[in-house]
């Protein structure tokens, strides 16, 4: 296998972690700590070794993290019941970042309107999405750029998509979709906040068993100039009969 250079694709967490409005925040405490004498089959500088053992609270959309269907449908899958295989492959990359804008929203026909010196790259990026047996990709990754205000109010403001776009991404083939941003619906100021769109993306993407990964960074590093097919891998954590997990994404060209 040729070498290849892996990019991390997940936030790390760190208190403060951004989480939406009303969802149980992420803590990291030390729960165990204890002495131990080194003995002589090491390399480290440590004289005295010390046994740590922290303690985590998180939700199950804590990060980057995975959308099941279950998170809006009592009967939609679970974690547990979606293939291991369904979370890795070849990715498609929709470059949005001109549409972007604080609580803005983007329809279906600004995504395909690429715009001066676009147009090309997102009909290339459009016509990679379809069906694996096909060798096309079925994960779609939306690049806003607006993962570049992670741990600011404005990341709260992130722009957001029409239920069109779901509806159209569903048509396509797609079987996942990944946004640079908190939510691919608009997110309310505070938790008691009703928003005056809803949740089309959610609603239509779930509602169809398209998963939904949250707060990922970094997707301009997998843009491809070239030929190379982009790949990504949005393993969640095992949680049995969950309604999402955590993920530590990472994607690579090839």
């Amino acid at each position: 296998m040729e070498p290849f250079t892996i990019i991390d694709l997940s936030h790390p967490l760190r208190e403060p972690v951004p989480c939406y409005p009303g969802d149980p925040e992420f803590k990291m405490r030390l729960a165990v700590s204890f002495p131990l004498i080194a003995g002589n089959e090491t390399d480290q500088p440590d004289s005295q070794m010390v046994v740590r053992v922290h303690a985590l609270s998180l939700c199950t959309h804590t990060g980057t993290h995975i959308d099941a269907p279950f998170h809006f449908f009592p009967s939609g899958q679970k974690l547990h019941e979606i293939p291991l295989a369904q979370f890795v492959g070849r990715a498609a990359i929709l470059d949005v970042r001109h549409l972007a804008r604080d609580r803005g929203k983007i329809r279906w026909a600004d995504v395909t309107n690429g715009g001066t010196g676009r147009d090309a790259l997102t009909a290339r990026a459009l016509s990679h999405i379809g069906s694996r047996a096909d060798g096309k990709a079925d994960i779609v990754l939306l690049w806003t750029g607006w993962d570049v205000h992670w741990g600011t109010p404005t990341y709260f403001a992130h722009p957001y998509f029409a239920r069109d776009v779901a509806i159209a991404l569903h048509g396509l083939g797609a079987k996942i979709l990944g946004v640079d941003a908190l939510n691919p619906d608009e997110t309310p100021a505070d938790g008691n906040a009703k928003t005056e769109h809803g949740w089309g993306m959610h609603e239509t993407l779930l509602g169809r068993g398209v998963l939904i990964c949250e707060n990922m960074k970094g997707l301009g590093e997998l843009v491809s100039s070239g030929e190379e097919d982009t790949w990504v891998s949005l393993v969640p954590l095992s949680v049995h009969g969950a309604d999402g997990a955590p993920v530590r994404a990472y994607g690579w060209k090839s």
